[in-house]
């Protein structure tokens, strides 16, 4: 027996196939009508709903169009038939039909690191909950960004929200023919869109007073790419506050924003410059690689030696054998920024760019 078409009758009282519908009007739904309209594999379409409800494919839409001419009796029909087949409209198709869309873009280069898997997980929740529905546009590690961004700005969206801090700076611009952009991240990747951001510089300044007022003088920094704004930004921070101390760097390196990009990093800081006596990591990520390479392959006491810093607050950060002394910036609050700019923003889309700076802590652990 077809279990498939026993849940369709159970949940719609319809008929089983080959026997009429008396619910929905008297239309009938052979077997062979069903196998074509999708019960082995192929997905259901308008013009299968159109031919067991006995009406035109037009009739189907107008059915799901809210206001649109159709009367009582058709939709009735469509709908009973729709629900048979368990058919759904097609929700790009849709948003051609209508003058306000309701999808947002979210490109990002990279998610695999524990912050940006978060982030992605609240935004993507606090979106729907707004009624939004996101496409997710993915530009990996040594793709074409311009040509994928491309491919997406052919679909219908309202505004494109980006992880600016994954990207580098010829493919944010390229996100120009996607029409309005939300940078979450840096705003000097594109200065004339709205963007949400942690506040780096302050980050980077909370981090360089603690570790100078519990007697560090040589502090080195391994931040991320240098083709990223995000990292140049918190390396040029770094420098910026060991300065008002008047000290220097102890070396900057770049790297990944991975724990592989992490222990590469720290590797190249030995070698270069020789141990100093605090690391000041860009990213949660890169500060457990740090703390890797430290105890597994050097006699470096932490924090007893050299004390290690990150950035972000990942839930990681505060597992008791971690326990990572890092800067956190309530990702709660961005989310909700990001998301009352992108309402503001398809309201009125020639409203002057906003730039909303999340101000962030230090949360101190026992790696610094």
């Amino acid at each position: 027996m077809n279990t498939c078409a026993n849940a369709v009758e159970a949940a719609t009282g319809t008929s089983r196939p080959g026997e009429e519908s008396r619910q929905s009007g008297g239309f009938g739904l052979g077997e062979d009508e069903a196998d074509r309209a999708g019960r082995r594999g192929r997905r259901v379409t308008a013009a299968d709903v159109a031919r067991v409800a006995g009406v035109s494919r037009v009739a189907v839409s107008r059915s799901f169009t809210p206001g649109a001419s159709v009367s009582d009796a058709i939709r009735d029909r469509v709908i009973a038939a729709a629900r048979t087949l368990g058919y759904r409209p097609n929700a790009f198709a849709r948003q051609l039909n209508r003058d306000r869309s309701e999808l947002v873009a979210f490109v990002a280069g990279f998610i695999d690191n524990y912050y940006y898997a978060v982030f992605f997980d609240r935004l993507l929740n606090e979106l729907q909950t707004r009624g939004w529905r996101t496409l997710y546009v993915h530009v990996g590690a040594g793709g074409d960004a311009v040509e994928a961004l491309a491919q997406a700005s052919e679909y219908p969206v309202a505004c494109t929200i980006v992880a600016a801090g994954s990207l580098d700076v010829d493919a944010i611009a390229a996100l120009r023919a996607m029409g309005p952009v939300i940078l979450a991240g840096p705003a000097s990747a594109l200065p004339d869109a709205d963007a949400v951001s942690s506040d780096g510089g302050r980050g980077m300044a909370l981090v360089v007073d603690h570790l100078v007022g519990r007697g560090r003088r040589r502090l080195a920094c391994i931040s991320g790419p240098a083709s990223l704004a995000s990292a140049r930004e918190r390396a040029e921070a770094f420098g910026t506050a060991l300065a008002g101390h008047g000290l220097a760097p102890a070396g900057i390196v770049h790297t990944d924003f991975t724990e592989p990009g992490g222990v590469e990093g720290m590797r190249r800081l030995l070698d270069a410059y020789g141990p100093p006596d605090a690391v000041v990591c860009g990213n949660d990520a890169i500060a457990f690689g740090v703390l890797n390479l430290l105890r597994a392959e050097t006699a470096l006491a932490v924090p007893g030696d050299i004390a290690v810093t990150g950035f972000d607050d990942t839930a990681p950060a505060a597992w008791p054998l971690i326990a990572l002394t890092t800067v956190a910036s309530p990702l709660d609050r961005r989310i909700a920024a990001i998301c009352d700019l992108l309402d503001r923003r398809v309201a009125d889309p020639d409203a002057p760019a906003l730039r909303i700076r999340i101000e962030p802590h230090l949360v101190v652990r026992a790696t610094g």
